[in-house]
């Protein structure tokens, strides 16, 4: 058992059962990096030696991260949330490890790997949300086949593990919508989703796993995943806690953190209790935001912009272009109009 363990105050909806005995492959994962990881240290060392197999992401083209992925014997990493185009670079860095999540059409870059672990079949997809305009040699959540993707790999794998990223990069918890998207990826025959960004909670649904976030390692405090995959879809997990300092990293016991963690965890078990945090963390980022756009979106498309009409035109942009960034402000626009006639709103 790793030290850092999190283990929930409240046992989560249809938790999953402990597994029996058979062939077992030992994954770990590890949330998505931009900057080079610092040294282990032995415990953490030690967890990593232990496993049979290594998953986690790129979120940028520094290629001292990819060179810490290889260092840290990563079998498949994920570039489908990865910013700048050196995929060339990127890829040379990592060596053998499998890439997915990006490639130079949109075939390449949604297809998934395979690989048996002892005699435990598993497939690994990755897509993350991007810009609207077409492809852009990411694998697009979604996209139409992103669940059927899932439904192909089931006739070959004992598991599918689905690397994901969405919604706000500063939100602490994920918008309905993006719960609701992953979840369905569960309901297509998935064990487990992961979110590779910012640190969030989790929960059980169905029969998989659901993280809406591992955080990032070489940024700060993260999670660690380790799943025990069996055959014929049997699975059981642990969470650990991670933290960077100045010369490494290792497990942690940051109680702030699990705290927070935790915290999470419990509202996805009161739909009314979510339905209102999400609904006052929209309201929030979209008031923040609201005092740079008064001079409205009309002005922000006439001919002879300012500066100022011209950063509106890209504000609008990014409106219309990212979905994550849309669903808020309808949400924050829907609370304060249900608010202005005296109704309580219902989250939708």
């Amino acid at each position: 058992m790793m030290n850092g363990l999190i283990k929930p105050d409240v046992v989560l909806q249809d938790e999953l059962e402990p597994i029996e005995q058979g062939p077992v492959a030992r994954v770990l994962l590890l949330g998505g990096i931009s900057g080079a990881l610092p040294r282990m240290d032995a415990a953490l060392a030690s967890a990593f030696s232990e496993r049979d197999y290594f998953v986690s992401a790129l979120l940028s083209d520094e290629t001292s991260a990819a060179a810490s992925l290889k260092a840290a014997g990563a079998d498949v990493v994920s570039l489908a949330s990865m910013s700048g185009n050196r995929v060339d670079d990127v890829k040379s860095e990592l060596g053998d490890a499998e890439i997915i999540g990006a490639g130079e059409t949109e075939s390449f870059a949604c297809a998934p790997t395979v690989c048996c672990v002892n005699d435990v079949r598993i497939g690994v997809l990755a897509c993350s949300e991007r810009r609207a305009g077409g492809f852009a040699g990411r694998a697009d959540i979604l996209g139409l086949k992103a669940y059927a993707h899932v439904r192909m790999l089931l006739n070959q794998c004992d598991h599918v593990i689905v690397l994901v990223q969405s919604g706000l990069k500063e939100a602490k918890l994920p918008l309905p919508e993006w719960r609701a998207r992953y979840r369905r990826f569960i309901d297509a025959g998935a064990s487990a989703v992961i979110d590779t960004g910012a640190a969030k909670g989790w929960e059980s649904y169905k029969n998989g796993l659901v993280f809406y976030g591992l955080g990032q390692p070489d940024d700060g405090n993260a999670l660690l995943l380790s799943l025990s995959m069996r055959q014929n879809g049997k699975l059981d997990y642990e969470v650990s806690a991670l933290e960077k300092t100045d010369e490494e990293l290792r497990f942690c016991a940051n109680g702030a953190f699990k705290h927070e963690i935790d915290a999470q965890n419990k509202l996805f078990l009161d739909q009314k209790a979510y339905q209102a945090a999400v609904d006052q963390m929209c309201r929030h980022y979209y008031e923040s935001s609201e005092q740079p756009q008064k001079r409205g979106l009309f002005n922000a498309i006439l001919p002879g912009r300012s500066e100022s009409a011209r950063q509106e035109e890209e504000r609008l942009y990014a409106l219309l272009s990212e979905e994550s960034r849309r669903l808020m402000v309808l949400r924050a626009l829907a609370g304060k109009r249900n608010q202005s006639d005296g109704v309580q709103g219902d989250g939708r």
